[in-house]
């Protein structure tokens, strides 16, 4: 597979920019595209591993808003407007329109996961396949409050005196997963503020989007995903999270018991741990969509 390509597209004065991987031999295979949308605080180039393994599809990764450099001035919109779920999914939607990705697989990470949820969840025509990666596959209402959400979900964004500081950072992030294949990825999701460097999201926008993400309501979703979907949850991660997946993945085995969950041994950012099963899922769901009825 190629080096990926970086292109952009306007939708309604903001500037979206996106990463495209095209394999080898396009034009002559017939299997879906696949839409790839980050979470919080990363950017398209998250996806670097994952799209590798996916020889002879056309991937597509955007930048969503308030991220990478689509969150960088002057394309960033409004944070008191511009940042609502309907925003991203309309964004989603219009990207594979401009870009001609004809129902595609949609793959989503994090909370980018409740964004694909939303966008197959209520554009039942739109996708032939879903991979939801570890994002909160039972509502987060449920489970607490807004002001507790606050709490956990809102922590000090990092401030780095120089570009390194982010890349050991993310070193210690990723420990066990970091290579140098990942410091695009690090490059593009911090951005010079005077003499330091921050992340490209700021706190009002992640403010902004963590509400939307909050006010998702995956319970109700889940019975409405009429294509093949798999849930992929790691492992990882601190116990009362564990549990709480553990507990969503209950729910969600009756109330769409076609959704298939897997489970993965590695942290959070399954993508980056475990990529070639990763890449095997978004292959296997788009699989069963080619030989579903009325593909």
């Amino acid at each position: 597979m190629t080096e990926p390509a970086d292109g952009w597209l306007e939708r309604d004065g903001v500037s979206l920019h996106y990463v495209e991987w095209t394999g080898p031999e396009e034009g002559t295979r017939a299997e879906a595209p696949v839409l790839l949308l980050h979470g919080l605080s990363s950017n398209a180039r998250y996806w670097d591993r994952v799209a590798r393994r996916l020889e002879g599809r056309r991937v597509v990764a955007l930048d969503q808003r308030g991220h990478g450099l689509t969150g960088r001035s002057p394309h960033a919109p409004n944070p008191e407007s511009g940042y609502t779920m309907g925003q991203l999914i309309e964004d989603a939607v219009f990207a594979s329109g401009e870009l001609g990705l004809d129902k595609p697989v949609v793959v989503g990470h994090s909370w980018g996961a409740t964004i694909a949820l939303e966008l197959v969840g209520t554009r039942s025509e739109f996708a032939s396949a879903l991979v939801f990666i570890d994002g909160p596959i039972q509502s987060a209402a449920n489970m607490f409050s807004w002001e507790e959400a606050q709490r956990m979900m809102q922590p000090p964004l990092p401030r780095f005196a120089r570009l390194e500081d982010a890349m050991a950072e993310s070193q210690r992030d990723f420990t066990g997963a970091w290579d140098t294949d990942l410091e695009p990825f690090v490059r593009t999701r911090v951005v010079q503020d005077g003499s330091a460097f921050v992340l490209t999201l700021t706190a009002p926008m992640r403010l902004e989007l963590l509400r939307g993400l909050y006010d998702s309501q995956p319970d109700v979703l889940w019975p409405r995903v009429e294509v093949p979907a798999a849930a992929l949850l790691a492992r990882g991660g601190p116990a009362v999270i564990s549990s709480w997946k553990e507990r969503g993945a209950a729910l969600l085995a009756k109330q769409a018991p076609r959704v298939e969950i897997r489970w993965f041994d590695t942290p959070h950012d399954i993508p980056l741990f475990a990529p070639t099963g990763v890449a095997a899922e978004i292959e296997r769901v788009s699989s069963a969509a080619a030989a579903s009825p009325g593909s």
